[in-house]
């Protein structure tokens, strides 16, 4: 027994001992550490957050309501451009922050959201502004929204979470309050794709030069709300027709880098760049030495006007006239369409230089005649008696190119000669048998006949 108490003893000294040595250590895992950031009287102050329950919906567009905490002297609002949207309008909701004791370090955002909700991202602004006097830093977050269906529809705000200068962690949350929305549905057989916006246009319908066989471009802008890549493409799919001679590829759809064009239309609008490659044929029809012509089709996009009276009863559209546009044809099209166009004018040439050489022909053949006929006519005017005029005659008759050998009377007028010259003849026969008592009044009258009278066409 006296053994056992002793043992018992020498544990207790020993135990002793080692609580000593222990008690002189540093037990941090037992001791909270102060925050350097946040101090309460030399320690760290732990802040726990538990879930916020959100305030019930409204159909205010602008409210500052929510649930949660706020640091101090902040204000969040929220707006939502139209309570009672169509379906698939696109609507504008933001959210805005003011910090008037500029103690925010950081704010956490996120998107609305909400059953049959469709949310973009537009932009996320911090600047300084001044209100009642006093630089206030204000944060400024947008967002597109479309409602997907009709009916009544919750758009719900997420939690922000907020933190502070000096502060390691946040003890300050808020949940903006929820919309609730009043959809007016479009008709069910309208496609999904059809943009719904007040207003959309088509604007710089431009085509580069051209030129056969090698690729150019034909671009041009649409501008409007709501309207997507794919949606364009869609639209743009259904009615695109290309023309005889002329290749048109799928297009290329993307926002222009230069937006400005949109302002005069809100902040939902937005420029999208449509560019589609063109592939012009080396043959076609067309006008001119190589040329060649199509006509890019007229472009018609659908939209649904959400400040209708019934939205989505009618139609409305964005519309661009047809294009004209022209190339020239490659060097052998070129060549070959020269010689087809020259065709008809060397034919022309080619009768016209058959009819010039007939005319010409006719007219050496009547001068010829002419000629013929003047100098007969000199020679029986040169005879200076009956018996020499009766040679000449003779000789003139046949020379002719249908010839008279001693033609008798009824020969004569056959072959049309004049009653006058027939009666001169026959006064020259008489003549020259009278000898020397022949008269020469008579003879020169007879020999002046003979020649005036002589037909021009015996000498054709």
């Amino acid at each position: 027994m006296s053994e056992r108490s002793g043992a018992h003893g020498l544990l207790a000294r020993l135990l002793a001992a080692l609580l000593a040595v222990g008690g002189s250590l540093p037990a941090s895992a037992d001791i909270p550490l102060p925050d350097r950031d946040r101090e309460a009287a030399g320690f760290a102050e732990r802040v726990e957050l538990g879930p916020i329950e959100p305030l019930p919906a409204i159909v205010e567009p602008v409210s500052q309501d929510g649930a949660g905490r706020l640091p101090r002297g902040v204000i969040v609002e929220t707006e939502v451009a139209a309570i009672d949207p169509v379906q698939r309008q696109t609507v504008l909701v933001t959210q805005t922050i003011l910090d008037p004791a500029r103690q925010l370090r950081g704010v956490e955002v996120h998107r609305p959201e909400g059953p049959g909700v469709d949310t973009q991202v537009l932009e996320a602004t911090q600047d300084t502004v001044e209100i009642d006097g006093r630089r206030v830093v204000r944060r400024h977050y947008r967002w597109a929204v479309q409602a997907l269906r009709g009916g009544e529809v919750t758009l719900a705000f997420q939690r922000i979470d907020f933190d502070l200068v000096g502060r390691a962690q946040s003890e300050f949350a808020w949940v903006p309050v929820a919309r609730r929305l009043a959809v007016a549905p479009l008709p069910a057989h309208l496609p999904e794709y059809l943009p719904v916006a007040p207003a959309l246009s088509l604007r710089d319908m431009q085509v580069s030069e051209l030129v056969a066989g090698e690729p150019g471009e034909w671009r041009f802008l649409v501008i409007g709300e709501g309207v997507s890549e794919k949606a364009l493409e869609q639209l743009l799919r259904a009615q695109l027709v290309a023309p005889t001679g002329l290749r048109i590829d799928e297009p290329s759809i993307r926002l222009a880098p230069d937006q400005s064009r949109a302002e005069s239309m809100g902040p939902l609008a937005h420029v999208w760049e449509v560019r589609f490659s063109l592939l012009p044929a080396v043959t076609g029809e067309g006008e001119g030495e190589g040329a060649r012509d199509a006509r890019l089709p007229a472009l018609k996009l659908p939209y649904i006007d959400p400040t209708a009276d019934k939205p989505g009863t009618a139609i409305d559209y964005a519309r661009s006239e047809s294009q004209s546009v022209r190339w020239q044809a490659e060097p052998a099209e070129q060549r070959l369409a020269a010689i087809r166009a020259a065709v008809p004018w060397v034919l022309a040439g080619l009768v016209g230089l058959l009819l010039l050489g007939l005319l010409a022909r006719a007219g050496f053949r009547w001068w010829s005649t002419r000629l013929d006929w003047r100098r007969a006519q000199q020679e029986l005017r040169s005879a200076t008696d009956p018996q020499a005029l009766r040679e000449r005659l003779s000789g003139v008759l046949a020379g002719l190119p249908q010839p008279m050998v001693s033609p008798v009377r009824s020969a004569l007028l056959a072959r049309g000669a004049p009653t006058d010259w027939l009666e001169a003849r026959s006064t020259l026969e008489r003549l020259r048998f009278a000898g020397d008592e022949a008269d020469d009044e008579a003879f020169r009258a007879a020999r002046e006949t003979l020649a005036r009278s002589l037909p021009p066409k015996w000498f054709r």
